[in-house]
């Protein structure tokens, strides 16, 4: 097991912060702390982490490093332009990369979909390059690829699919991006709130939109709780005879682009005749009212907490893995009728 920080802190009985600056040989520790310390890494056989060797190196010579330590990227996609296409993925990315770009370390993108590409062959690229780092976007058809005791890195992974064994990861606040549009629409005095999936992937989200949902219908007169529709093949017939059940006057979704063309076909317009909101595919002053996730803040948060991981030299299997979720905010949009 790698010897940690952590580890020569309760050896010597100090704080894992005055050890984390002994190392670095910080001019705030004492000279007798500075040698107690470095007396006590090599004699636990602590080794430097490379990270934190470059980048202190080039803060000493007021300079970026000319050999940066790279962190990866990992998708679950066939190519690399796949990721560009997802607005969320793209700004969780644009996240890391302004963390990245503040402490002079490179990111670099892969992609477990190419031709013959696997788990193993990928940790032994990063073992054979030095990359002590990866972060995973499990979002992507080759997604079970990732399912993999990843030695000698450490990893964290973005979104709503977890990987196996257990990581840390960093996510949207589901439940509560939920209840805060069911807020806003209450505010707005709607009565009839709808939920729909009207695509599948929200079912890997441990129902959190869902159980969100129910506990809101708990809470109404049961003339006005409006069952959930939940079809894992969701077209115009299934949602047609939802919708003239229920009678709405709103409806949660994930894409409004698949929902919208059913409510024209009857006859329909948004929102004049009915309102639609989204939890999590909102843009920044898009067309549609819901919910934006803060996938830059998810990206900014999971490189720190990667950062943290590596400068305490834990790697591999995590005894307690960290899960962070993050709460979107509101895009006003045009497809809610503002009361």
């Amino acid at each position: 097991m790698k010897v940690t920080v952590c580890d020569i802190a309760k050896k010597l009985g100090i704080h894992p912060s005055t050890v984390s600056l002994a190392l670095n040989n910080s001019p705030k520790v004492a000279a007798a702390t500075l040698k107690k310390v470095h007396g006590a890494a090599e004699e636990m056989g602590y080794q430097r982490n490379p990270y934190v060797s470059a980048l202190m190196s080039a803060r000493r010579n007021g300079k970026d490093p000319d050999n940066p330590p790279v962190i990866a990227v990992v998708t679950a996609t066939d190519s690399p332009d796949e990721l560009k296409a997802r607005y969320n993925r793209s700004r969780f990315v644009d996240g890391c990369t302004s963390v990245a770009q503040s402490l002079g370390i490179k990111l670099e993108q892969f992609w477990i979909g190419e031709p013959e590409m696997s788990a193993r062959r990928l940790n032994d690229i990063f073992y054979n390059r030095g990359i002590r780092g990866a972060v995973m976007i499990p979002a992507g058809k080759w997604r079970e690829k990732m399912n993999h005791a990843w030695s000698e890195i450490s990893v964290v992974s973005y979104g709503i699919y977890q990987l196996t064994p257990a990581t840390d990861w960093v996510t949207a606040d589901y439940y509560g991006n939920m209840e805060k549009t069911r807020r806003i629409l209450s505010e707005n005095a709607y009565e009839r709130i709808g939920y729909i999936m009207d695509i599948p992937y929200p079912y890997k989200s441990d129902n959190r939109w869902l159980a969100a949902y129910m506990m809101l219908q708990r809470s109404l007169p049961e003339s006005d709780r409006i069952e959930p529709w939940l079809d894992p093949a969701p077209s115009f017939d299934g949602f047609r005879e939802w919708y003239e059940r229920s009678k709405p006057d709103v409806i949660v979704c994930i894409s409004p682009s698949n929902v919208i063309p059913w409510l024209e076909q009857l006859g329909l317009s948004v929102p004049e005749d009915i309102s639609l909101v989204t939890l999590g595919t909102a843009k920044e002053e898009g067309e549609y009212s819901g919910i934006i996730e803060n996938a830059f803040g998810c990206g900014k948060l999971a490189l720190e907490m990667l950062l943290d991981r590596i400068h305490h030299n834990q790697f591999g299997q995590l005894d307690m893995p960290h899960h962070v979720t993050v709460g979107g905010h509101w895009n006003r949009g045009t497809t809610l009728r503002y009361r």
